[in-house]
């Protein structure tokens, strides 16, 4: 089967001191090899902590911090973080490169929901 992961489509609007930006962004349609995908939400501590439960093979990452006041650091190690969710900006769409993804809270403990989808 092809194209079992969807990304509908979506515009990116920017508008500030004369400078506008408006970014169409097409569906996007992977095609999924493995069947297996993570999902929950996780109490992310202040602690860097990898995500247990990743299909062996992870292609995509979607997070999202539920915190209203903390953010929470995502990335491929303990020490590289690739996205901040803070509370203004708190999703992510990631593309997976290796095996892991870690989190990591800034002040205080926060709800992260995830999921992870077969390359």
């Amino acid at each position: 089967m092809a194209s079992e992961l969807i990304v509908s489509s979506f515009n990116i609007t920017y508008s500030k001191g004369g400078a506008r930006v408006t970014i169409p962004v097409s569906q996007l349609a992977v095609d999924i090899s493995g069947t297996v995908i993570a999902q929950g939400v996780l109490t992310a501590t202040t602690s860097a902590t990898a995500l247990s439960g990743l299909p062996g093979t992870p292609g995509y990452a979607f997070v999202r911090n539920l915190d209203a006041t903390n953010f929470v650091q995502v990335g491929p190690d303990n020490t590289n973080w690739a996205v901040k969710l803070t509370p203004g900006r708190p999703w992510a769409w990631l593309p997976l490169y290796g095996t892991a993804l870690y989190h990591k809270a800034d002040t205080a403990s926060c709800s992260l929901q995830y999921v992870i989808f077969s390359a």
